[in-house]
């Protein structure tokens, strides 16, 4: 009796160091185990973080959605350059901006209602919060994908901020009126980014 339970026990050892060693060989080939295909298999390995590498047809998986960018708009002022990417989940869209001027900097952008408000003062108030002059001028820009802009032009900005918060105008020509938006900026690492196939 005694040889059996040695027997069993060691039968019991010799299973768990298998299936420890199955799913360590799993994990290790990106199978999560689950029996659901891993995001992997559908989709390329993010894009190490570099946000910077984002372009059309790309997803960003961002407030537990899967955002494919359909549009981004690469501007360019006295050679600095920027790009603002319009991302799309379904009913949801923003713009997603990206700038790398002495740090990174990444904006969720919603577009916003202001009614008569408009660039010009160094401070402007919207919806309790009020907001100091940035900056303001001119870029000249060119798009790929759905951007609701021409495929290329310039565009006069006007950038406010009050701490993380951003109030934005936009005027792709002379003759348009103002686009106004709301921004929030957000940390890179919060972002899973996956290049679309092919690239």
């Amino acid at each position: 009796m005694e040889v059996l339970l040695v027997l069993i026990f060691v039968a019991l050892i010799v299973a768990g160091v298998v299936v420890f060693m199955r799913g360590r060989d799993r994990v290790a080939a990106g199978d999560s185990g689950s029996g659901s295909p891993s995001l992997g298999a559908s989709r390329a390995e993010p894009v190490a973080g570099d946000i910077r590498a984002l372009k059309t047809g790309d997803v960003v998986n961002y407030d537990g959605g899967d955002f494919i960018v359909e549009g981004t708009l690469r501007l360019e002022q006295d050679g600095f350059r920027w790009a603002e990417h319009r991302i799309v989940d379904g009913e949801r869209s923003h713009w997603l901006s990206v700038e790398d001027d002495e740090g990174l900097e990444v904006v969720v952008w919603n577009r916003a209602r202001g009614g008569t408000l408009a660039p010009g003062p160094t401070s402007l108030e919207h919806e309790g919060v009020t907001y100091e002059l940035d900056e303001r001028g001119h870029a000249n820009f060119t798009a790929e994908g759905s951007t609701a802009t021409a495929g290329g032009g310039r565009v006069e900005f006007a950038d406010y901020e009050a701490g993380e918060r951003r109030l934005s105008f936009e005027r792709y020509g002379d003759e348009a009126g103002w686009e106004m938006g709301t921004g929030q900026v957000i940390s890179e690492h919060i972002l899973d980014i996956y290049p679309s196939r092919g690239t």
